[in-house]
């Protein structure tokens, strides 16, 4: 396996663990790292009324660290495996270049306020980028 595409592997897979950890946090009911539930969806979701279920919340993290193993090569480079990872690393960076609101609207949820956007600009949309662009580079098949 080339350099690229190791490092593409770990950086798609911390990335996705700690994505999922986070998750696992807010499940469980802390809004850490914000000082209330309230804030925590401010900067979430945009609007400190909208909270997602726990359901919901224990979904993306299982996701997330499922997604982190098959990004540091779980089930090697099978063809299922290989287009898991282009498929995640698309929607990553669909989520990237479209931004938050474009997520929010597909989830049903009322747009995000400033915060949430000016967090979005800055932040959010590199993050998924980074992301899905380490999912579809760590997607490369080894050289047989």
């Amino acid at each position: 396996m080339d350099t690229v595409t190791r490092l593409s592997r770990t950086v798609a897979s911390c990335g996705l663990a700690a994505a999922g950890a986070l998750h696992a946090v807010w499940a469980l009911g802390s809004p850490w790292p914000a000082g209330s539930a309230r804030e925590l969806n401010e900067l979430v979701v945009g609007n400190g009324e909208v909270a997602p279920g726990t359901a919901a919340t224990w979904l993306v993290c299982g996701s997330a660290l499922a997604g982190a193993a098959v990004a540091a090569g779980a089930m090697g480079d099978r063809p299922l495996a290989v287009w898991g990872r282009r498929i995640a690393g698309a929607a990553l960076l669909a989520r990237a270049a479209l931004g938050g609101n474009a997520a929010l609207r597909v989830l049903g949820l009322p747009p995000g306020g400033d915060r949430f956007t000016r967090l979005d600009r800055r932040y959010y949309r590199a993050l998924f980028a980074v992301l899905g662009a380490a999912l579809v580079l760590g997607a490369r098949r080894s050289p047989s």
